[in-house]
C-alpha cells in the first residue's frame, strides 16, 4: 500500500512538474502533489494502526494452532497455556490498548467497533481515498478534458459513427 501510494504522488509530480501554470502561483501547479501526499497519510492510517495493535502483544509469542481443534492456543508471561483465541481487548503490558476493535467475539477484522477505530476509518480511509481521487483528478486534468468532450458531444461534434450500407 505504502509504494502504491508514493507511486502515485511520484507520478502526480512528475506530471505537476511539466505542467506550465499561468498565473504562476505555487499552489496552482504543486497543488495536486500537496493534496495527494495529504492522502497518502490519511489512507495509511489504519494499516499503520493495524501493525502496530498486532506488534506489541501480551502474550510471549508461544502461539500454536490446533488444526483439528480450530483453536488457538498460546503460553502467558505467567506461563499458563491458554485455550482459545487471543484476547485483544485486554490492555496490553506496556500500556497500549486495542484503539481499532473492543475484543468481542463477533468482532469483523474490517469494520472496527469503537470510536477511535470509527473515526479512524471515516477520517482516514474514506477522507484518504477522497483525496486521493480529487488529487488524480486534479494532476491529470481529468476534469477539464472531460468538459471539453462533454461540449463537443452537445455541440453535435460527436465523431461519426460508421454505418452499413
Amino acid at each position: 500500500m505504502f509504494g502504491l501510494m508514493t507511486n502515485i504522488v511520484q507520478f502526480a509530480y512528475w506530471k505537476c512538474a511539466k505542467k506550465k501554470v499561468k498565473s504562476g502561483k505555487h499552489w496552482d501547479k504543486w497543488g495536486p502533489v500537496y493534496v495527494l501526499m495529504i492522502a497518502t497519510c490519511l489512507v495509511l492510517l489504519q494499516p499503520v494502526c493495524m501493525l502496530v495493535i498486532g506488534s506489541w502483544t501480551n502474550y510471549s509469542g508461544n502461539v500454536q494452532y490446533d488444526v483439528a481443534a480450530n483453536m488457538l492456543s498460546y503460553v502467558n508471561e505467567a506461563g499458563d497455556t491458554v485455550q482459545g483465541g487471543l484476547d485483544c481487548g485486554e490492555p496490553l503490558d506496556d500500556g497500549i490498548d486495542n484503539f481499532f476493535f473492543d475484543g468481542d467475539d463477533s468482532s469483523n477484522a474490517l469494520v472496527p467497533n469503537t470510536t477511535t477505530g470509527w473515526m479512524i476509518q471515516i477520517f482516514g480511509t474514506y477522507l484518504g481515498f477522497g483525496f486521493l481521487f480529487w488529487g488524480v483528478i486534479w494532476a491529470t486534468n481529468l476534469h477539464n478534458k472531460i468538459a471539453k468532450k462533454w461540449a463537443t458531444i452537445r455541440r453535435g461534434g460527436a465523431p461519426a459513427t460508421a454505418t452499413m450500407a
